[in-house]
């Protein structure tokens, strides 16, 4: 402290009267009265209610809250062993009160063995949980068995795309037409050959209702009344075999039909089309799905043919079937990720003769290179000495 200060603090305090000329500024800061959150806490320090009592009474906002005095339990360890180091003053002055909590813990801490008890020392005799049995020698139950809800592998070929639409959107205006639940058509994976080839026959007109119960057109009265015979029996206690016994009569009902037959397809994905490599109506694509049922069940029955999954975005996003067979076909075939190979790719850009398209950045020599400048600016380089 400066002299000058000194002197000032000296004359101020001599003015105060009882303060000492010679006590430095720290111990005159300790020797002042206590704030007054120090006092409320001594005061609290001294209350004979627990700290759980005082929360209580806090969160309440009176000093007799509701429910039981110490819900946590009663008294711990520590504070019944505080409680018996207490003179014995204390102890006459609270021994006409009830303590039930005490006598029922005071054989906690001294917990002996009852004589009968033998610990085990090994598992025998020991009850068992679980299978009782060599659960993994058992032959496998109809429980056990577990089928691939969709293909194994994903359609690639656009021709094998539409012909899953296809198949879902006529079962799908079977069901409609049929007045039966619509997601019972996935019950079915896999049709005879039969059944699949009236399926490819009809084909599919939207109206301006919108309405899939009349939106389908059979091929001829025979087709019409064995698939709708074959459908009936879909999503009803029906036997395994009604199908194919409902095939064998299909088949010899459609027999003078005259179908158009494709070679077997050995390379793709076409075990489920038996050799057809595409549609030969497209008119389901304007199919409308604005029914959330009709929605759901479409894309339900068409991720299981085709193998592709759809997200929620595209499920809610889609209005027509074309839609979604225009997203299968773009996850077949992504956009490739650079700019420039999807500006190439472009057919309005590359018969243009003023627009040039590269994969990397040009530069000036980049520019001179093409115009055969570089040749002669190295050689006036080299000559000059610049470069070697």
């Amino acid at each position: 402290m400066r002299p000058s200060l000194r002197l000032l603090n000296l004359e101020v305090s001599s003015l105060q009267g009882s303060r000492s000329l010679y006590v430095c500024s720290i111990c005159r800061q300790e020797t002042r009265p206590r704030p007054v959150l120090a006092r409320q806490f001594l005061r609290n320090a001294s209350n004979a209610a627990p700290i759980t009592e005082r929360v209580r009474r806090k969160i309440w906002g009176t000093d007799n809250p509701p429910g039981l005095k110490d819900p946590y339990g009663g008294e711990g360890v520590l504070e019944r062993k505080f409680r018996k180091d207490q003179p014995a003053t204390q102890e006459t002055q609270t021994e006409g009160l009830p303590q039930p909590v005490e006598a029922e813990l005071a054989g906690e801490d001294e917990i002996t063995p009852s004589a009968s008890y033998e610990p085990a020392t090994d598992f025998h005799g020991l009850p068992r949980v679980g299978h009782l049995g060599e659960w993994y020698n058992l032959p496998p139950t109809e429980a056990d068995v577990f089928d691939k809800f969709a293909l194994k592998k994903r359609l690639t070929k656009k021709g094998h795309v539409s012909l899953a639409a296809h198949q879902a959107a006529v079962e799908i205006c079977l069901m409609h037409a049929l007045n039966k639940p619509l997601v019972k058509v996935c019950d079915v994976a896999e049709h005879e050959q039969p059944v699949f080839k009236m399926i490819w026959k009809c084909k599919v007109k939207a109206d301006a209702s919108g309405q899939w119960g009349q939106a389908i057109v059979y091929p001829n009265k025979e087709a019409e009344e064995a698939l709708v015979y074959i459908f009936k029996q879909i999503g009803g206690e029906a036997e395994p075999a009604v199908e194919e016994q409902a095939a064998e009569e299909a088949e010899e009902a459609v027999e003078a039909t005259e179908f158009q037959e494709y070679p077997a397809d050995v390379n793709g994905p076409a075990a489920g089309f038996f050799g057809y490599h595409d549609v030969q109506d497209k008119g389901f694509l304007s199919l409308p799905l604005n029914d959330p049922a009709t929605r759901f069940a479409f894309f339900k029955r068409f991720s299981q043919l085709s193998g592709h999954y759809f997200p929620d975005t595209v499920v809610h996003s889609a209005a027509t079937v074309r839609q979604a067979v225009e997203y299968v076909q773009s996850v077949n075939n992504p956009k490739p990720q650079k700019l420039a190979d999807h500006l190439a790719n472009s057919p309005s850009l590359r018969h243009m003769s003023n627009v040039k398209l590269f994969a990397k950045r040009q530069t000036v020599r980049d520019r001179d290179e093409e115009l055969g400048r570089k040749k002669l600016i190295e050689a006036e380089l080299r000559d000059r000495g610049l470069i070697e």
